[in-house]
């Protein structure tokens, strides 16, 4: 049985990750088109999977993990990716974004919506002060969606990552919640 709601925009629903979801995530996160823009070169199996979901997904004090489900259409309830809040630090009042999809589902605005849900979360309930992202200089459309959810980009450091023995840079991106609050952020994917 999927996870309750936890957030839902237009076309989203932001659900907990439960463990019938994890063959979904294993799949996926070895699919070289996920696993390669999320920097992780080793292949991962359903105990690898499970422990993720036991140390970092289960435990409160990790962050929020949360299942990224389609609200309309053939796929709906599915869960087509992820999006997560972690290094959360309440007392300093930030914490970073990171997500992933399917890749049947790439393009479609799906993980800027659940991105923005989040952000949203982050700012209105948790009240943090600052929400910041980051992607692979050779991922353009992850940059995307980290502006699109309002943030602007702050600087790169310069070959941090190792993807298949190349060295790429890796673009840092923020908002602070004042300039969250000064837009007027719709959830939508537009």
């Amino acid at each position: 049985m999927p996870g309750a709601a936890f957030l839902r925009g237009d076309r989203v629903t932001l659900r907990t990750v439960e463990e019938e979801d994890l063959e979904f995530i294993r799949d996926n996160i070895d699919d070289p088109r996920v696993r390669r823009p999320l920097t992780s070169a080793n292949p991962t199996n359903l105990e690898t999977t499970r422990e993720h979901f036991e140390e970092r997904i289960s435990d409160d004090d990790a962050g929020v993990e949360l299942a990224v489900c389609v609200d309309d259409g053939p796929r709906d309830g599915d869960i087509l990716g992820t999006v997560s809040l972690f290094d959360v630090d309440n007392s300093d009042g930030h914490a970073e974004i990171a997500y992933w999809l399917s890749p049947d589902v790439h393009g479609d605005g799906i993980m800027t919506e659940a991105a923005r849900l989040l952000v949203r979360y982050a700012f209105e309930e948790l009240r943090l002060h600052r929400v910041r992202g980051r992607a692979l200089a050779t991922n353009p459309a992850s940059q995307r969606v980290l502006e699109k959810t309002g943030m602007q980009r702050e600087g790169v450091m310069r070959e941090a990552e190792n993807v298949n023995g190349e060295y790429v840079d890796m673009v840092y991106f923020g908002v602070l919640r004042e300039e969250w609050e000064e837009r007027d952020w719709r959830v939508s994917s537009q």
